[in-house]
């Protein structure tokens, strides 16, 4: 699953927006463990910064349920150079791309707002610049994997205001693949080498209810 295909969705999703009574644009943060995460240790991990992955989303609402679209990311650089003397630092990005059902046990906008959650997604590594000087292949990221996801949280909003915490587990799908063109112009695929998928989502948030 490439670029194209989640700018595609992504635009679809705004193209629908028509169609809801609310739509609700927010930031996320997210951190992704493979174990049970103590409410003090990822409040500290917030804090610092550490493993955290920052990213819009938007959510299509009509009473209790939810449409939603979030991209995630962490930049960073690679040290590529032989001698690993820091001289060669590639820009690089995690990222991880979600396309989500919410069912809200009240309403989207009720004051106190608990919900499930479930979604597709992608986590993936790429250049942090599609400059085929820097990325010999832009169109598709370097590893990636696909996986579906199951959880839930709770939410306070204050008018068009909201906050919300929540928790997800990540099932692998399988692979993902990439493509490229060869001499005569044919598509060809092939398989992206596997991102190291972890277990659980915790997201903190907040949002604008228009």
């Amino acid at each position: 699953m490439n670029k194209r295909v989640f700018a595609a969705i992504a635009i679809l999703t705004v193209a629908a927006a028509g169609a809801f009574a609310q739509i609700g644009l927010g930031l996320n943060a997210a951190i992704y463990s493979d174990t049970k995460m103590s409410m003090s240790e990822f409040s500290s991990r917030l804090r610092e910064g550490e493993g955290v992955f920052y990213g819009p989303f938007i959510e299509l609402a009509l009473g209790k349920t939810a449409l939603g679209l979030a991209g995630n990311f962490s930049f960073y650089e690679e040290d590529w150079s032989y001698a690993q003397d820091g001289s060669f630092p590639v820009p690089m990005v995690d990222f991880d791309l979600t396309l989500y059902a919410q069912g809200h046990l009240i309403k989207y906008r009720a004051f106190l707002d608990p919900f499930l959650e479930a979604g597709l997604g992608v986590m993936g590594k790429d250049y942090a610049s599609d400059d085929p000087s820097v990325d010999p292949d832009p169109d598709n990221p370097i590893m990636a994997t696909t996986y579906f996801q199951a959880g839930g949280g709770l939410g306070l909003n204050f008018g068009g205001l909201g906050i919300f915490i929540k928790g997800l587990y990540l099932f692998p799908l399988g692979t993902v693949e990439g493509t490229y063109y060869d001499e005569f112009g044919a598509p060809q695929t092939y398989d992206l080498a596997t991102y190291p998928l972890r277990r659980l989502k915790l997201i903190a948030g907040a949002k604008i209810i228009l």
